[in-house]
């Protein structure tokens, strides 16, 4: 693999991590807002 393929397959994989810490994080939300309204 070229230095072309390297600089592509990083470019491919930061959206991805990124759209996964985003869903985590939107995951963990409404974990804690239904956690929440059970507590109430």
């Amino acid at each position: 693999m070229g230095l072309t393929g390297l600089l592509t397959s990083a470019k491919l994989r930061m959206p991805v991590s990124e759209s996964v810490a985003v869903r985590l994080r939107g995951i963990s939300s409404v974990v804690e807002r239904e956690t929440a309204q059970t507590i109430d």
